[in-house]
């Protein structure tokens, strides 16, 4: 019995883009998405990384920890579009394509007015409960900085409330294969909170609330600066109106788009909860050590992550027009810079040491223990990441649902247990067990499909 309603022809919607896509312009148009990200994610990087031991010599690493905690657990929320994101993306390229740019503003417009009334009520909501909730007992924070913490949360919140609605940029333009031009948004706010961290510290005291202030609000102030330029150039034929909302496109706008929202919040828990769990098992302390070696090896993998993204969008026309040739070839490029990738992580952690030495000089120590882990950790996530690209580009979601719930449900008790027992690597290896199996499953799935015996479950 199929539990599953229905989805509509997701290769059909394909087969109409690919008229604008042919395999020439196929590769031209992942060649120019990556190297211009490479450029930009790698200026990004850079400011990340000089950010870091600032900020941590600013507020301290508890203080940072608490930052570090909050938002990671509020930001949870920029992620519950229930699927509309992917749905808009997936609308907007066809409309780009066939060039029906006003029922694409329509979908744009009705896509900022439900995920403004998301927010809204989300907020409100939270105004509602926020006074009965203890925040230190939750964040694992002293009691003495009870009214602080409140503070703080509410302002995170503000922030990413602001980020839910603003944030549909990035999507319109990844829809028009301008990708690279949405990561520039976080390169402007990172050198936002650069110059901000920077006067803080040569004109202010330590203060946590100024801090989360600058680094809260940076990204906001990058977005509606980037939707204003954008919606009144380049993108001006999807400019959103008032006039335009339709409430009527929002069943369309969600197609596959639950089936991705289920994936969504699967990996809410397996991204998100790292945090809090470390937060309450381990120490505030703890969360700054995992959260400065996690950046250190997410730069590496950002730089070569730029090279999957562009796929998504490639994989989906070459399926459509059953372009099986380029698709294992390009499966084979992948995986020849998934073992490079390997090389160059493992001697991100041989050098790790020296790194944070001279990056972090005396202001936190770092285990080793807990760079191999993470180094660890992120080939799996690389491997999981590569095949996943694939699976979210033609569309067969069913196993992705299942496989990202039941890691999630594993996760959180997993990495309580292991926490407790190893200490931070704990939580890590927690992690790279479900990734493990992620990679797994999404591999087999792929092989499945590309080699055209993917039936049942696998093929959906």
């Amino acid at each position: 019995m199929n539990i599953f309603p229905k989805l509509p022809n997701f290769d059909d919607l394909f087969k109409r883009v690919s008229v604008a896509f042919k395999e020439e312009d196929r590769s031209s148009l992942l060649i120019k998405n990556v190297i211009n990200s490479i450029g930009i994610k790698g200026i990004g990087i850079l400011i990340s990384l000089i950010l870091i031991p600032l900020s941590i010599k600013y507020v301290g690493a508890v203080n940072y920890g608490i930052w570090l905690t909050i938002s990671s657990v509020v930001g949870w929320m920029t992620n519950f579009d229930l699927g509309l994101g992917n749905g808009l993306r997936n609308r907007i390229t066809e409309d780009y394509a066939l060039k029906k740019y006003d029922d694409g503003k329509k979908y744009v417009s009705t896509t900022y007015a439900v995920m403004f009334l998301i927010s809204a009520i989300f907020f409100v909501l939270f105004l509602l409960v926020h006074t009965f909730v203890d925040w230190t007992n939750v964040f694992n924070t002293p009691s003495e900085l009870a009214a602080k913490v409140d503070l703080i949360v509410i302002l995170v919140l503000i922030s990413f409330c602001s980020q839910f609605v603003f944030q549909i940029i990035s999507v319109v333009l990844t829809a028009v294969h301008l990708s690279y031009k949405a990561n520039v948004i976080t390169s402007i706010s990172l050198v936002i909170s650069l110059i901000g961290v920077l006067c803080l510290t040569y004109f202010t005291e330590e203060n946590l609330i100024y801090l989360v202030l600058v680094l809260a609000f940076s990204i906001v102030i990058s977005l509606i600066l980037y939707s204003i330029y954008f919606y009144s150039n380049e993108l001006k034929v999807f400019k959103p109106e008032f006039r335009k909302i339709d409430f009527g496109k929002t069943k369309s706008l969600f197609g596959v788009g639950w089936l991705f929202f289920l994936i969504q919040l699967g990996n809410l828990v397996l991204y998100q909860t790292s945090n809090l769990i470390i937060a309450n098992v381990l120490s505030l302390e703890d969360v700054s050590v995992f959260n400065v070696v996690y950046k250190y090896f997410s730069a590496l993998f950002m730089i070569i992550s730029v090279i999957l993204n562009p796929y998504w969008s490639a994989f989906s026309d070459a399926y459509v027009l059953q372009d099986f040739a380029w698709i294992k070839k390009s499966l084979v490029k992948l995986r020849k810079i998934f073992f490079a990738f390997f090389v160059l992580n493992a001697i991100c952690v041989l050098i790790s040491p020296f790194v944070f030495k001279v990056w972090l000089g005396d202001s936190l120590l770092i285990p080793f223990a807990v760079s191999w882990s993470l180094g660890v950790y992120f080939i799996a996530f690389f491997w999981y990441n590569l095949h996943a690209t694939f699976i979210f580009g033609v569309g067969k979601l069913y196993i992705q649902v299942f496989s990202v719930i039941i890691s999630a449900g594993v996760n959180i008790p997993l990495s309580i247990f292991l926490g407790r027992i190893y200490g931070l690597p704990g939580v890590i290896f927690s992690n790279i067990i479900v990734f493990s199996f992620l990679g797994l499953v999404t591999y087999m799935q792929v092989q499945k499909i590309v080699n055209r015996k993917a039936i049942g479950f696998w093929n959906k």
